[in-house]
């Protein structure tokens, strides 16, 4: 919130409080707890939340079980150790469905902390997995997999 007030001394360390100007943050809030604009705001929001939670367990979930079921490792230091290249179900969507999931998951936590600041953290956490991880995972599977790994690359995308 922003508040707008008035100096009273000489070093402008206190003052009067003139007005408080409302929320402008990216899923506007408003504070008045008992209005119908409240409640539809907070109902799309938690909506938006939901939905993006869920999306992320659903990805991340769905690429843990099809690693599970193929006995595959996980692990995403020890690539060397993966016995097949998993490419059906969520990874017919995306290569990385876990990070995709994880970063659904941040963007959700964005969402409910509202404001411009909080979009920085899904930001920097994209960037950084596709630089330090995806890509190094992707060197070890190409190497590991070969042809079959490229024809999957082409097919589908990194993210979604």
């Amino acid at each position: 919130d922003r508040v707008v007030w008035t100096p009273t001394n000489a070093s402008g360390d206190e003052g009067v409080l003139e007005s408080i100007e409302p929320r402008r943050n990216l899923l506007y809030r408003q504070d008045e707890w008992r209005t119908k604009s409240f409640a539809a705001n907070l109902d799309r929001l938690l909506v938006l939340v939901a939905t993006l939670w869920l999306a992320g367990a659903l990805l991340g979930g769905g690429a843990l079980l099809h690693f599970w079921q193929q006995r595959t490792t996980v692990h995403p230091q020890r690539l060397e150790s993966s016995r097949v290249l998993v490419t059906r179900g969520v990874y017919r969507i995306s290569r990385n469905p876990m990070y995709l999931g994880l970063l659904c998951w941040t963007l959700a936590l964005a969402c409910y902390l509202g404001g411009m600041a909080v979009w920085l953290g899904p930001l920097l956490l994209w960037g950084w997995l596709t630089r330090f991880q995806i890509l190094a995972e992707e060197q070890a599977l190409r190497r590991q997999f070969g042809d079959a790994y490229d024809d999957y690359c082409r097919q589908v995308r990194r993210w979604c």
